[in-house]
């Protein structure tokens, strides 16, 4: 198996991605190449970094990018006052915000929820 496609298969058997301090002890290589391979993924966007700290070492969570983009689609919490969703999404007309009834209602409930 190409070490590419074990970091991948490595990085995607964790749900929310791995430390790339723990990637290449799992990987079985070493750290400079696995850096190497890790930015090379990155650059290519199959993966993203994200900076963290693991026992007062700086390091890098490592996950998929895909699955990333996934979350960011299933998460609907800012779009959402109460039980009101947001009432420009999806909306077709073309009206004046600041005279959108809908619109300064839900804003209201925004400002009401602080």
């Amino acid at each position: 198996m190409e070490i590419e496609e074990k970091i991948l298969k490595l990085i995607k058997s964790r749900k929310k991605g791995i430390l790339q301090s723990e990637l290449w002890k799992k990987a079985e290589i070493d750290r400079r190449k696995c850096s190497r391979v890790v930015e090379k993924l990155e650059h290519e966007g199959k993966i993203l970094r994200e900076q963290e700290t693991s026992k007062g070492t700086r390091t890098y969570r490592i996950r998929l990018a895909e699955k990333i983009e996934k979350e960011k689609v299933r998460d609907f919490k800012l779009l959402l006052v109460k039980d009101m969703f947001a009432p420009c999404t999806g909306c077709a007309l073309e009206c004046i915000p600041e005279q959108c009834m809908p619109l300064s209602e839900w804003v209201f409930h925004l400002i009401e929820e602080k």
